[in-house]
């Protein structure tokens, strides 16, 4: 995996311009576009010099790898928060997680402000915090950085741009120092810039990220207008007693996220497990990491598994050890061999921990990788998260299915559908109904149609990334072996399903706007997840305590009162309101135990109440005056 230097700089202001960004369609009438929004990344002021609670002042080094679990950059380094933290975004980056811009805020709306193509706007900062840097120039000091154009998002096209702004803390002015045009997916490039002006040698001097975007045209229909303009940066180093060509990374570092336990699936509920188990678990776990140094390293591997339910660790393996050529990048399979205790309890959750033993110089951050397994209810293909967004649209589409195949390995009761919708600018499609479908199998096509939905529903919103709606059938519906579960939909417009690219596509994906069935061409998984009927006797999230939430009065007036149960009493939650069209018309955050609805008009309402990583209820709600 060649790193390639990028030796542009510029010591002008000149404006960084951008374009549009191509949709990408898959076949006749299916679409796969850009993440309408991320529901995790707001927008602030230009490099906003903003203070912290107490005053920062970072010392040389300054060094951010971007390898922690947060979705938003660390706070001692980073003073906003619009960039996106992620491991899944990036194409073989030099470490685990990367900082990603895109044209969306951090509550995964397109800023408002966006502009549409050839005009271009400010979308996402990445500021740091002030710097020491009163230093003489002969101290020779450097920033450098990754960066790579696309990755899993959406390509910036050549008038897009990613820029480099320095800080001059005397005249309180920020100067473009760098900047380089958008591309197709590229490997990662390192920039080193050298510091040696006057202007920013002094307590104080800042450095911040931009990128410029512009949303594509998209005159024939808005339901294609969505997140665009992707950028990954990775491994930012501020230091002195630098040169030119220091650009060898001395670090042994993971480059990619632990997979799941399973061969195909993501999930799958504790007892179809049990009996696939044979089909369905993978006997070791896959390592990837990257040795970037131009020496040989030595690197010692491990990992562990913690049952969460039990309170038990266990070592699927043994530790082995192994001399890494440089730039030479390792996928290592550690034997994976862990006593499943089917018996106890109708859940599980494992914490996944792996490791690597490096030399003491190394970074240790991006040394360690976790992940969670689940086995719960649900059946899942996806790694939870979205990068683009899938659906139907266009002339035929009216009335077309979408199916996911799946597979009972018992004999089962279906529940109902999780489905992850990604966010649309101007929320168009919370106009767009559909119903779901189950199919039985016909030699690998959806078959018999086995069960049609009689509630249509609207397409919902989340106010937390990658988070599920779920959705429950009036009636369950009898499962065992290969079954289908889709939707309906009833117009010709998108509606922006999300859709998991970092995990290649299996063939599990199918759609019909006539009268026969063809294999989906989208480069990833859908994310919807069937569920099963179940009453757990083992509850191993919080989620399951908050079924009692109770709302009163209804109808309302000026004022709607909740109350959560037992332990939960008082806690602050965040109240999403909606209108009959599915319209977000309101969102009040923190609310303890009421809601201020003095100002919605007579009507019918939907209220959500959310906490956390938790959707806790939705309920209709008439406000009568």
């Amino acid at each position: 995996m060649p790193f390639l230097m990028n030796n542009l700089f510029h010591r002008t202001a000149t404006i960084c311009l951008i374009s549009t960004a191509a949709i990408i369609h898959t076949a006749a009438q299916e679409a796969v576009l850009p993440l309408q929004g991320n529901p995790q990344l707001q927008r602030q002021d230009q490099h906003p010099v903003k203070k912290a609670a107490v005053e920062v002042m970072l010392e040389l080094p300054v060094t951010d790898d971007f390898s922690y679990d947060t979705p938003f950059p660390d706070p001692a380094i980073w003073a906003d928060d619009d960039a996106f933290i992620n491991q899944n975004y990036a194409v073989d980056p030099p470490t685990i997680g990367v900082a990603t811009l895109d044209a969306v805020d951090k509550n995964g709306a397109v800023y408002p402000f966006a502009t549409i193509s050839p005009e271009t706007f400010d979308a996402d900062l990445l500021t740091s915090h002030p710097v020491s840097l009163n230093y003489p120039a002969s101290d020779s000091i450097y920033l450098s950085f990754f960066y790579q154009p696309m990755g899993n998002g959406l390509e910036p096209y050549p008038q897009d741009s990613l820029c480099l702004d320095f800080y001059d803390p005397l005249t309180e002015k920020w100067f473009n120092v760098w900047r380089t045009p958008g591309d197709t997916l590229a490997d990662f490039q390192q920039v080193m810039i050298p510091i040696d002006d006057t202007l920013f040698l002094k307590e104080g001097f800042r450095f911040g990220f931009r990128n410029k975007a512009s949303l594509p045209k998209n005159s024939d229909y808005k339901d294609k207008r969505g997140n665009v303009d992707h950028w990954n940066i990775d491994y930012v180093r501020l230091d002195r007693n630098r040169r030119y060509s220091d650009t060898i990374v001395r670090d042994v570092a993971f480059n990619k996220p632990l997979p799941s336990m399973l061969k195909r699936y993501e999930s799958v509920p504790w007892d179809h497990f049990e009996a696939g188990y044979n089909s369905l678990f993978l006997p070791y776990v896959t390592l990837n990491y990257f040795n970037n140094d131009s020496a040989t390293r030595n690197v010692t591997r491990n990992a562990e598994i913690y049952n969460e339910v039990w309170d038990e660790l266990f070592r699927p393996g043994n530790p082995t050890t192994q001399d890494i050529l440089p730039g030479t990048a390792v996928s290592y399979n550690l034997a994976n061999i862990y006593p499943f205790a089917f018996s106890r309890g109708d859940t599980a959750r494992y914490n996944i921990k792996a490791w690597l033993r490096t030399d003491e110089f190394d970074n240790k951050n991006n040394d360690t990788i976790r992940r969670i397994q689940q086995f719960r209810d649900f059946f899942a293909y996806d790694d939870g998260t979205a990068e683009r967004a899938y659906g139907l649209r266009g002339q035929g589409t009216s009335n077309g299915l979408i199916a996911v195949k799946f597979e009972s390995f018992i004999a089962d009761e279906l529940a109902g559908v999780e489905v992850y919708f990604t966010q649309l600018k101007d929320s168009l499609n919370l106009n767009y109904y559909f119903k779901f479908m189950v199919w039985d199998d016909n030699d690998g096509m959806p078959g018999n149609l086995i069960y049609e939905d009689e509630y249509d529903h609207a397409v919902l919103y989340s106010d937390i990334l990658n988070n599920f709606i779920r959705f429950e059938f009036k009636e369950t519906v009898n499962i065992q072996g290969t079954y289908y579960v889709g939707l309906l939909q009833y117009n010709q417009y998108m509606l922006n399903i999300g859709l998991d690219i970092n995990k290649p596509a299996m063939g599990n994906l199918f759609y019909n706007i006539g009268s026969e069935w063809l294999p989906s061409s989208a480069p990833g998984n859908l994310m919807i997840r069937p569920f099963v009927k179940r009453n757990f006797t083992s509850v191993t999230e919080k989620q399951e305590e908050w079924a009692s939430l109770t709302v009163w009065p209804n109808p309302a007036s000026d004022f709607l009162r909740f109350e959560l149960p037992g332990e939960w009493a008082g806690a602050n939650i965040h109240v999403a309101i909606y209108d009959i069209t599915g319209k977000q018309i309101a969102r009040q955050e923190k609310c303890s135990g009421e809601v201020f609805t003095g100002d919605l008009p007579e009507g019918l309402y939907l209220f959500t109440f959310s906490s956390g990583q938790h959707l806790l209820d939705t309920e209709r709600v008439i406000i009568q005056r």
